[in-house]
């Protein structure tokens, strides 16, 4: 099978490092939140010296998320001389610092803000085995939130959360340790200039803030190696179970897999599975494949596969994270659909609904 003009999306992570370079206050008419990641531009940047794989012993100011709210999953993440508390519940994330390697460059990011986005907090609607059904709901407001709030799912308009400044971040453990100050007034961390790779496999990553509007941090992580699938696309089917497969990493770490076939769609669903990196393989049950197709499928779907590490902290205004990550994605192709960009695209007798990308 091929598809006549595949669009690879820009991943997540990227898309909010750049969103470091604009204001990304709501609009008069947004009823919806957004990323709470922002910033005019980059921070200003001094590197340290030479990087360091040691472990260290940095304890964090704050609570551990896995000792009041806990990870995602109720587990930790042992990594070596370290333990990690693992991500941060979606009701209480408010930011976080991101290590990122493509396979072209890597670069480090972050912003913290004082509340959570109402959209952000994804709805569980199914879990089997190493996967679940992630639902993104879409609150509403009438009349329509004005600039500066957003709508919350009681349908109320509250202030949109704001970043704030952390004073000076430093990072410790990449190729080249950086210390950043936050560029007023959307206080976002962000540097582009790293060597990539931009970590050594197993180094020990440390992020530490000096406090700022809120108590000092310090996060740790572990250097991934690059994840690689084990295929160069994906098939979906009703009725069929999908085996994922990819090149075993590090046992510390984990591999992570976001699948999503509905890009246009008004409440789509994503599909999460998460592994050991080791493992190298994993299987999507027919039954959870069945409801996450009967949702909805529009656009050109893709799937993201991670190596990654995940720390989190509780501070003031709620729950901060720092992801080491590795990304690759391959393309997905979904049994009856096809997606399209113009007309020509399509098999003959159907044409291209642009606004969903889908010929119909």
């Amino acid at each position: 099978m091929q598809r006549s003009m595949a669009v690879e999306r820009i991943p997540l992570w990227i898309l909010l490092m750049c969103a470091a370079c604009r204001d990304t206050s709501p609009a008069a008419d947004e009823t919806t939140g957004g990323s709470s990641s922002g910033g005019s531009s980059a921070g200003t940047s001094t590197t340290m010296g030479s990087s360091s794989s040691s472990t260290t012993d940095a304890t964090s100011s704050g609570t551990s998320a896995a000792d009041s709210s806990g990870s995602s999953d109720g587990s930790s993440t042992t990594g070596g001389e370290i333990e990690l508390a693992g991500e941060c519940p979606l009701d209480v994330h408010v930011g976080g610092f991101l290590a990122g390697y493509e396979k072209t460059y890597s670069a480090f990011s972050g912003s913290v803000a004082d509340g959570v986005v109402p959209v952000s907090v994804l709805e569980q609607v199914a879990e089997e085995g190493d996967c679940k059904l992630l639902l993104r709901n879409n609150p509403f407001c009438d009349p329509g939130c004005l600039a500066g709030d957003v709508c919350d799912f009681d349908g109320n308009c509250i202030p949109y959360p704001l970043n704030h400044d952390l004073g000076v971040v430093t990072a410790t453990g990449l190729a080249d340790p950086i210390m950043l100050e936050p560029v007023p007034p959307t206080y976002s961390y962000f540097y582009t200039m790293l060597p990539n790779p931009g970590f050594e496999p197993g180094a020990i990553l440390t992020v530490e803030s000096e406090g700022g509007d809120y108590s000092p941090i310090s996060l740790q992580g572990i250097g991934v190696t690059m994840v690689e699938p084990g295929v160069e696309e994906i098939q979906i089917a009703h009725d069929t179970a999908l085996d994922i497969t990819w090149t075993p990493g590090d046992p510390r770490t984990s591999m992570r897999l976001q699948v999503g076939i509905d890009q246009h769609g008004t409440s789509p669903l994503s599909l999460i599975c998460t592994a050991p990196a080791d493992a190298g393989t994993l299987t999507v049950s027919g039954d959870l494949l069945n409801q996450f197709l009967d949702n909805g499928v529009s656009g050109f779907p893709s799937a993201d596969f991670y190596f990654e590490t995940v720390d989190s902290v509780v501070i003031e205004p709620g729950c901060v994270d720092f992801v080491v990550r590795s990304h690759a994605q391959v393309v997905v192709f979904v049994e009856g659909h096809t997606p399209c960009n113009v007309t020509p695209d399509c098999p003959d007798g159907q044409t291209c609904d642009v606004m969903t990308q889908t010929c119909v």
